[in-house]
């Protein structure tokens, strides 16, 4: 599971906005933003539902990556 600590530095290294990101996970960028400044947490069907959205983006980009070298 993602570690809401990293989650800013996780949702730019997929290089999402908190707005983007958001509406892949079918939340507000509130949430977001309260998940990344640590006010609030999110609801653990929500947790599993940004782990699953951040982890496809993070090897999609992967990928990208290798395949340009």
């Amino acid at each position: 599971m993602i570690d809401v600590k990293d989650l800013r530095k996780l949702r730019e290294k997929a290089g999402l906005t908190q707005t983007e990101l958001a509406a892949r996970v079918g939340v507000s960028a509130k949430s977001v933003f309260c998940w990344e400044n640590g006010t609030h947490i999110p609801h653990p069907k929500r947790a599993k539902r940004l782990n699953w959205v951040l982890s496809q983006l993070l090897r999609k980009n992967k990928k990208k990556e290798i395949s340009t070298d």
